[in-house]
C-alpha cells in the first residue's frame, strides 16, 4: 500500500476503503458492494467518497443473447422447412377469403400469447394449399424475431426419416437429443399430421411425442377433419392432440382451389 502511495503521490492518504452499503443494479438487479473511501486526486483530494463497484451485466448480458442467438439457431437447422416455405411470413400471407383471414388474426394472438410465456396450442385444419404451413412458418419466424422464443418445425411425414437418421453412426445426433429439442422448444410445430403414413410404429412415436409436449405450446397443420384423425390415430392420440385446446383453437381454412391449384386455373380463364 506504501509503494502505490508513494506512485500516486498521495502519501499521508489513507487508501483503505470500507463497505458501508449495498446497492442494486438498475439492469440485473445483483447487489453490489458501495465502499468509503479517500480521494486521490483532483480538487478535493484526500476528502472522503463513496464508489459502487461496476456491474459487469452489461457484459454478461451480451453472452446470454449470443447464446440465446446460437440456441435459436440450432432449432432453425433441425427444422423441415422446405424451400418453398423458406421465405414464408406473415406479413407476405395473401389472404383470399374470410376464413384465411380469421386464420392470420389467430396467428398473431398465438404468437402474443406464447410470448408472453403462456402455452398454447392450436389446429389449422383444411384442404390442401390454403396455406396452412405458410402461417405455421410465419408464426416461427415472428416468435424469433419478436420474442427469441425457440421453434422447432417437423415435417410430420419426414418424421420416420429423421428419427431412423440418428441410428446411423455418423450422426451427431442421437435420438433421446431430438426427443430433447422437441421437449424443449418454446413451440413445436407438427406439420402435415395425417399424411405419413400411419403405421404401430408411427403412433408410438406420434404420442411419445405428444407426452413431451403436455401442457406446452404446440401447433398442428392437417389435411385431415378432427374426426378423420380420430379414425386414423385412435382416442389415445387424439386426446393428446386435443389437449388443453377449446374449439376456438381448431382454426379451418376454406377456399375454393389450392392456391398452386388457382394460378393454372387464372390462366385457364384469360
Amino acid at each position: 500500500m506504501r509503494r502505490l502511495a508513494n506512485f500516486l503521490n498521495v502519501d499521508g492518504i489513507d487508501l483503505k476503503r470500507t463497505l458501508v452499503n449495498v446497492s442494486h443494479c438498475r439492469n440485473c438487479g445483483r447487489a453490489l458492494n458501495v465502499y468509503k473511501m479517500r480521494m486521490i486526486g483532483g480538487p478535493r483530494k484526500g476528502s472522503w467518497t463513496t464508489i459502487t463497484e461496476p456491474c459487469d451485466c452489461s457484459f454478461s448480458q451480451q453472452a446470454l443473447q449470443e447464446a440465446d442467438r446460437i440456441k435459436r439457431e440450432r432449432f432453425y437447422e433441425l427444422s423441415t422447412i422446405n424451400d418453398a416455405l423458406k421465405q414464408a411470413t406473415l406479413k407476405n400471407f395473401s389472404a383470399q377469403n374470410a376464413s384465411q383471414i380469421h386464420a392470420v388474426e389467430h396467428a398473431v394472438e398465438f404468437v402474443e400469447k406464447i410470448g408472453e410465456n403462456k402455452p398454447a396450442r392450436m389446429f389449422y385444419y383444411g384442404k390442401p394449399g390454403l396455406g396452412k404451413s405458410h402461417l405455421a412458418v410465419g408464426i416461427s419466424k415472428l416468435l424469433d424475431q419478436k420474442y427469441h422464443k425457440t421453434c422447432l418445425f417437423i415435417d410430420v411425414p419426414a418424421l420416420k426419416l429423421i428419427f431412423k437418421s440418428t441410428w446411423t453412426k455418423e450422426s451427431t445426433l442421437t435420438e433421446r437429443d431430438l426427443m430433447t429439442f422437441i421437449a424443449d422448444a418454446d413451440l413445436l410445430i407438427l406439420d402435415d399430421v395425417g399424411a405419413e403414413g400411419i403405421t404401430p410404429w408411427s403412433k408410438e412415436l406420434m404420442f411419445a411425442i405428444l407426452n413431451a409436449r403436455l401442457s406446452k405450446s404446440l401447433l398442428v397443420t392437417t389435411n385431415r377433419s378432427i374426426s378423420e384423425l380420430d379414425l386414423d390415430y385412435g382416442p389415445k392420440i387424439i386426446d393428446r392432440f386435443l389437449e388443453n385446446m377449446s374449439k376456438a383453437d381448431l382454426v379451418h381454412l376454406d377456399g375454393d382451389y389450392s392456391y398452386r391449384l388457382a394460378r393454372f386455373i387464372e390462366d385457364d380463364e384469360q
